[in-house]
């Protein structure tokens, strides 16, 4: 009893630590599932360099009860919940209902928010499957566990590609190992996401767009931007050292000690830890996360006494290294959600109806959503790795001619580097709005109104 107590109350301080610190509303999780169920397709009308199945869910989600702040923060503490769950199973069955088997747990819950957690980003919306693909492999005594660690592989692909990287060295580790059998049933699992996948895009038309989109943009137009690579700073590579590097270390150094789960569970967090890169944000870090408190899970339990101080040791002064940088963010209000867009959208209201299309320049998609309206097909978020992919800016431009939007609502630009997420502007655009529109009112002093000739 005084185990399972235990486990409650680290849960209980996961979710008490989620709802103090800022949460993080990113406008893509609203805008991608608003104009989705507003007929607009996937990938052809909407420009979204992801796969499919989180708008999907998150579709369905606000459909049922309505789209709001409250709906998508119960989403995200719901998934990382899950989570808990889920390394708290883990380690029932690999360590047992001892003391130590709580460490795992708490890492978690404590490094978690901390690490850009309190959101719901595509990467954090993989680790559920991710969790549950590798709980399988621990419970599950034949090949069916690989068809079912396979399913939930691929469905987390179908959340961000990025997955694949965890696929590619996977399947080189199990080939090393000659485990044949076991990367057949693995794609075995796999081809069941993938065909309802390739359904709806064959169905919808959009395969050209869609291999555009997740594929080619990431692949071939991303490297090419500046502004695009982030590099962690100075204090940032000092956490992830000290909270990294002494479980690989002993993870190499236990891998033929253990059986295929473990050495599954490691290359998978190689994978997952080297997808978090280029564009470095500790938020890309959750699968590596959740994964390395797997690794943990074998770890702790195995490892000599001065082994056990040293990684207790190195994450104990990451978590401090951590809990000061994060400390300011405590008590803050959410972030893109705010009085500020609730009270411009109520503006927008006023002047614009129903039926008139709208585009919005320099300022984020949420204002879509609150405000009820839409822009003109295709629509594609105002960055700088979107909008100067050659001939994007044109398809933009011909949706105006043909469908006009009456209104314009453009941010003015700040001074920076001319690809800066608040200084860019697309030329075409800015060019084409000018020459067809007229400045006639500011909704606020960071709001301006473009109407059409």
């Amino acid at each position: 009893m005084k185990y399972y107590l235990a486990v409650f109350i680290l849960i209980t301080l996961h979710f008490v630590i989620l709802i103090n610190i800022q949460f993080t509303a990113w406008p893509e999780m609203f805008s991608y599932p608003y104009l989705l169920s507003n007929g607009f397709k996937l990938y052809q009308d909407i420009a979204l360099p992801y796969q499919p199945v989180l708008p999907f869910i998150l579709e369905k989600l606000y459909k049922f009860f309505g789209y709001n702040l409250s709906v998508l923060q119960a989403f995200t503490w719901f998934v990382i919940l899950i989570n808990d769950i889920l390394i708290f199973l883990i380690s029932i069955r690999l360590i047992g209902k001892k003391l130590i088997s709580l460490v795992p747990l708490a890492v978690y819950v404590l490094f978690q928010p901390l690490t850009e957690g309190n959101m719901l980003w595509f990467d954090l919306a993989t680790t559920p499957f991710i969790l549950l693909g590798v709980l399988l492999l621990l419970f599950l005594k034949n090949y069916k566990n690989f068809f079912w660690f396979g399913f939930f592989l691929s469905l987390s692909f179908f959340i961000k590609q990025q997955t694949g990287i965890l696929y590619l060295l996977l399947i080189i580790y199990l080939i090393f190992k000659k485990k044949f059998n076991e990367v057949f049933y693995i794609f075995a699992g796999s081809i069941v996401p993938i065909i309802f996948v390739l359904f709806y895009i064959l169905l919808n038309g959009t395969l050209k767009d869609y291999i555009f989109w997740t594929i080619e943009v990431p692949l071939i137009w991303y490297p090419r931007f500046p502004g695009y690579i982030n590099s962690p700073s100075i204090q940032d590579t000092i956490i992830i050292a000290l909270l990294f590097t002494p479980i690989i270390l002993a993870a190499l150094k236990l891998l033929k000690e253990f059986d295929i789960a473990f050495g599954v569970t490691f290359f998978l967090f190689l994978g997952a830890f080297t997808a978090a890169f280029p564009r470095f944000e500790f938020f890309r870090f959750q699968p590596a996360l959740i994964l390395y408190i797997v690794l943990l899970v074998y770890i702790l339990p195995s490892m000599k006494q001065k082994v056990k101080i040293l990684i207790i040791s190195a994450i104990v002064l990451s978590m401090a290294l951590l809990l000061k940088a994060n400390l300011h963010l405590f008590g803050l209000p959410t972030r893109f959600y705010g009085e500020r867009e609730v009270l411009v959208s109520q503006k927008i209201k006023q002047i614009v109806e129903p039926s008139d299309k709208i585009f919005i320049l320099n300022e984020h998609s949420l204002f879509y959503v609150l405000g009820g309206f839409f822009p003109p097909k295709p629509w594609v978020d105002n960055y700088v790795w979107y909008m100067e992919i050659e001939g994007i800016q044109d398809k933009v431009i011909e949706g105006f001619k043909k469908d006009p939007p009456r209104l314009i609502l453009r941010k003015p630009t700040q001074n920076g580097n001319w690809y800066d997420l608040r200084t860019y502007e697309p030329k075409k655009i800015t060019e084409y709005i000018q020459k067809n529109y007229e400045k006639v009112d500011n909704i606020d002093k960071d709001l301006e109104i473009w109407e059409r000739h």
